[in-house]
């Protein structure tokens, strides 16, 4: 149901014409489930690392008008393990290094699951959000870029869903020191069931 509400609230907010459809999209192979302002299109892609091994990756990418939305998964799994652990601020890294003015560069979390979260004012006068997180050796790079006068691709950050190996919501609580501790039970992930 959350995703559902959010997605409404993009299409309202997003000044997009009534036929740009934003819609829950699941991909089971890289364990995710973001919203789309349409089917997105898919690209293989390598991914060079930290230790500088290339990683397969895939670009799932949509267009809403003069928006991008945009999610990298790139698979660690034949990597060493320091450069999993580094994977989050490795691509960050990456990001800085585009340029333009970095108005935010902190913490994320995302289902309790860390990560990075960047907001840089382009040259171009857009902007683009970008949230970063890793879990079970793959490494989800979300970016949404938006013209200056748009409401900000937050909404696409937040709809961010990881599943495990069995399709189900990967979400943990938290100890009083803000430690993960359990994992909180989920059913398979089924598209507008939330």
């Amino acid at each position: 149901m959350r995703l559902m509400r959010v997605a409404a609230l993009v299409l309202v907010c997003s000044g997009l014409s009534f036929g740009q459809e934003w819609a829950e999209y699941l991909n089971k192979e890289d364990r995710f489930v973001v919203i789309f302002p349409g089917q997105p299109n898919v690209q293989s892609i390598t991914f060079k690392s930290e230790f500088e091994k290339d990683l397969p990756a895939k670009v799932y990418s949509a267009q809403a008008g003069p928006s991008k939305y945009v999610i990298t998964v790139v698979d660690y799994k034949d990597a060493e393990v320091g450069d999993v652990r580094g994977s989050v601020a490795w691509a960050a890294w990456q990001i800085r290094k585009r340029g333009g003015e970095i108005q935010h560069d902190g913490f994320n979390a995302n289902d309790r699951i860390e990560g990075h979260q960047l907001h840089i004012l382009n040259r171009d006068n857009t902007r683009t959000l970008v949230a970063i997180h890793a879990y079970a050796r793959k490494l989800y790079i979300l970016e949404a870029t938006t013209p200056a006068d748009y409401p900000p691709g937050a909404d696409f950050q937040q709809s961010l869903v990881i599943l495990d190996g069995e399709g189900k919501r990967v979400r943990y609580e938290l100890d009083k020191d803000g430690n993960r501790t359990t994992r909180v039970p989920a059913e398979a992930y089924v598209p507008g069931a939330e």
